[in-house]
């Protein structure tokens, strides 16, 4: 009897590691959404092609998982948090993790640690000083919609230019319509040094904020075995952290 059980026993874990291991593949693909945001997520001039870090990444993820899905790169920060509340999209792409971001389910290991510094004209270096927030009023500070900073920045009683997209700081910038803007140091000096603007544009070293980002499930997709999935994809984000595949992807866009 005992040796029936245990026989039992076994052939129960190897058909539960069976079902847990086998391909995921359903009916409909898994639907992606995220924020134009160089060299992470883009599609270049001439190109009909979606390109970037987080890109090439996700590739590999869902190609293990034999998963079948859908990026969709929009401009509108609000937009995407209403697709993913809504359930209309299944992950949202390099989103940070806050308390009211209940609609999120986030994995554990996260690939980037994104740096915000603050933006300025390289004229203005001598007059523009951040060591708190305090020293920027009395300046147009540019801001985008929905994104990130911190609760403090929001808070600090700046004179804020809102924008909804993003994409659009650095011109303004340039052209001198705002005085300082808080970007991602690695997007922007990629953005800056392809747009031709290293000789007009530089930035302050303290920076806002440092934090870990994250490609999040939505917690209201209709995409069966959400947590069974997040567990999977996490296994493998953390494989390709220690194999040095994700630092192989970062070299071929930021070298």
């Amino acid at each position: 009897m005992l040796f029936f059980k245990n026989r039992l026993a076994f052939i129960s874990t190897i058909i539960l590691i069976l079902i847990i291991n086998q391909p995921i593949v359903e009916a409909r693909d898994f639907e992606i959404v995220g924020t134009y945001e160089v060299p992470y997520r883009f599609i270049e001039k001439g190109t009909s092609n979606i390109q970037g870090i987080d890109i090439d990444i996700i590739r590999v993820v869902m190609e293990e998982l034999n998963i079948a899905y859908n990026i969709e790169l929009i401009n509108s920060g609000s937009r995407i948090i209403k697709q993913a509340t809504t359930g209309k999209v299944d992950m949202v792409l390099s989103f940070s993790k806050k308390s009211d971001r209940t609609y999120l389910l986030y994995p554990q290991n996260s690939y980037k640690n994104l740096s915000w510094n603050f933006f300025i004209n390289k004229k203005d270096i001598s007059k523009i000083i951040y060591n708190e927030l305090s020293d920027l009023k009395g300046l147009r500070v540019g801001a985008t919609q929905d994104w990130s900073y911190t609760p403090e920045f929001w808070q600090a009683g700046l004179n804020l230019n809102v924008l909804t997209n993003n994409n659009l700081q650095l011109l303004k910038l340039y052209r001198g319509r705002i005085d300082i803007v808080p970007l991602n140091t690695t997007s922007a000096l990629y953005k800056i040094k392809k747009k031709g603007y290293s000789d007009k544009i530089t930035f302050l070293p303290k920076p806002l904020k440092s934090k870990p980002y994250f490609n999040a499930f939505v917690v209201a997709s209709s995409y069966p075995n959400k947590e069974t999935l997040l567990q999977r994809y996490d296994k493998i984000i953390y494989r390709m952290i220690n194999d040095g595949t994700i630092q192989e992807i970062f070299d071929k866009y930021l070298n």
